[in-house]
């Protein structure tokens, strides 16, 4: 179960993992399995293949002397944007558990109820 969670966020453990410590993908390997107390511990195929994905959409970038990854201006704001998108979704989780103090507030709009009017347009 932890690996399908891993998979599914594993752009954003990256960048996070790239911005506190830039490099090569053997470095950023390793800062996951210490920064998460070995929970997280991605394939080595996986993660270069997901590090290639990241280059090739300019959100890293790779430097031969001495090899290393970095995150590029728009791996910093897909970094913040994905985080805060976890966030949201882990409170949301919260809120159905019946954890957590605040209701987690709604991405889009409720669809309307079957007796209600919709807004005119004009």
């Amino acid at each position: 179960m932890m690996r399908s969670y891993v998979q599914a966020h594993l752009d954003l453990l990256l960048l996070a993992a790239i911005r506190a410590e830039p490099g090569d993908g053997a470095a950023v390997i390793r800062h996951l399995r210490e920064r998460s107390g070995g929970k997280f511990a991605p394939s080595s195929q996986r993660v270069y293949a997901a590090l290639h994905h990241l280059e090739r959409n300019r959100l890293v970038e790779r430097y031969p002397e001495p090899r290393r990854y970095t995150l590029t201006n728009s791996g910093r704001r897909s970094l913040e944007m994905k985080r805060k998108e976890l966030d949201s979704f882990v409170a949301g989780v919260h809120a159905v558990l019946g954890q957590g103090g605040a209701k987690a507030r709604p991405t889009r709009a409720p669809a309307a109820s079957p007796g209600s009017r919709s807004p005119r347009r004009g």
